[in-house]
């Protein structure tokens, strides 16, 4: 039926140039044999499938209020923390996806070179106190792939989420890190029917308080590859391509460590992002990005084992996730609006919609639309079985100036610590 339709606006175009009663017989002719030259070729074209329908009410329509601007560096309550670099001196601080904070309170991040790292001796600069400077230790290298979300146990080992290898761990002890050894925790998983799926692009982690259990997403079922321009793993690439495709391929996934199992716990979320278990580990909150929804899998209670759709008619496309345990808050980051073009094309009905995402899924990366100057981290009450869950504030810079594209929120001891794919810092926002 696509290419049906990719023949028929082909040819179209020419149709009214074409004088006498042949012409509908040469605009068939004309169509078929597009119809099935794009047949024969559409799979090399599209390897990671066509487009697929989009229901309505999963197509986010959001809307931005201008006026807030509660994470800029106006308002006094937000810190950037960049590298102090000396003459010479190679950066480690690149793309930090997420921060993540061990049980001493020390700030790590994972790096676009898959580098593990730390941000210790903080100092002020010298003309603006919410800018300061830090120095950034490289503590191990996480291999090959790109990790981007994790969290350490409470025994100080970190798992982590890698898009090339699964989920790993690796346990740094203090007086021994160069021992430390990255651990393939899980790449695949095993299905009902009993043959095995891959886990194939590995994206948040969260670890339960009560059990232990390490809950991940993996994002969707499109392999992340390298940008041959650049060298480094394409992560935006591939999220871009899900966005177009629209399967809702996403999932989220438990690891017992004390059997090694790993299950299946819920499916069908338009890319699988963020992870966040709350104090009594009741529900998992998760993020279906292109669905700019949140959703809540119960782990306990009447609605134990499943999943539904707990807010939506956020400003933006949804990240990273976090629950507080000392407040009832949980925080969901936003990196970006939805542009124009995204927003005209997921208003479309299917046989335009459908064509044009094609088209999208098909140019160069290069030319695929790029993420709206944005940032904002939203704060939401999760519910109970009395109240029902609600979106409580917003803290956004609405084009980017001082904070941008938040990719990752870790809340501890009353603050936001907010990372970036995009930016060679980190930011921290003060609750109080």
């Amino acid at each position: 039926h696509q290419s049906i339709i990719y023949s028929l606006f082909f040819s179209l175009g020419t149709l009214n140039a074409m004088p006498g009663q042949k012409s509908l017989l040469v605009l068939v002719a004309r169509s078929s044999f597009i119809a099935i030259a794009l047949q024969l070729f559409l799979p090399y074209l599209l390897p990671n499938g066509p487009p697929v329908h989009i229901p309505l009410n999963n197509r986010p329509r959001p809307t931005i209020d201008r006026s807030n601007v509660s994470l800029r560096l106006a308002s006094g309550k937000v810190t950037k923390i960049y590298e102090r670099l000396h003459e010479g001196q190679t950066p480690l601080l690149i793309g930090p996806e997420t921060v993540v904070l061990d049980n001493r309170g020390v700030i790590h991040s994972m790096t676009e070179d898959s580098k593990l790292v730390t941000l210790t001796e903080l100092q002020p600069s010298e003309s603006n106190p919410q800018i300061m400077t830090a120095k950034v230790t490289e503590v191990a290298n996480l291999g090959p792939g790109r990790a981007l979300g994790g969290k350490f146990d409470k025994n100080g080992c970190l798992y982590f989420a890698d898009v090339l290898m699964g989920l790993a761990r690796i346990c740094i002890k203090k007086s021994k890190q160069q021992n430390a050894k990255v651990e393939l925790i899980a790449s695949s998983v095993q299905l009902e029917d009993g043959s095995w799926s891959d886990i194939v692009y590995a994206d948040d982690v969260d670890i339960g308080p009560k059990t232990g259990h390490v809950y991940f997403s993996d994002a969707s079922d499109i392999r992340v590859d390298r940008d041959i321009r650049s060298g480094k793993w394409d992560i935006m690439y591939a999220s871009k391509i899900e966005a177009m495709r629209g399967k809702m391929s996403g999932r989220i996934l438990r690891f017992k460590p004390e059997t090694g199992q790993v299950d299946i716990l819920a499916t069908g979320a338009a890319f699988a992002n963020g992870v966040a278990v709350d104090k009594d580990e009741t529900f998992i909150l998760y993020t279906s990005t292109y669905e700019g929804a949140v959703m809540k899998y119960s782990l306990s209670g009447e609605k134990k084992g499943q999943a539904e759709k707990l807010l939506i008619q956020f400003p933006g496309f949804l990240d990273g996730a976090d629950c507080s345990f000392e407040r009832e808050a949980c925080y969901v980051a936003i990196p970006s609006t939805i542009s124009p073009l995204a927003g005209l094309v997921f208003s479309m009905p299917d046989f335009i919609g459908k064509p044009i995402r094609s088209l999208l899924m098909i140019i160069p990366r290069w030319m695929t639309p790029k993420a709206e100057p944005y940032g904002g981290v939203a704060e939401i009450y999760p519910g109970s079985a009395t109240s029902p869950a609600s979106l409580k504030r917003i803290f956004q810079d609405p084009d980017g100036r001082d904070v941008n594209i938040i990719t990752g929120v870790t809340e501890f001891r009353g603050k936001l610590y907010l990372g970036s794919l995009h930016e060679n810092c980190i930011a921290i926002y003060n609750l109080d």
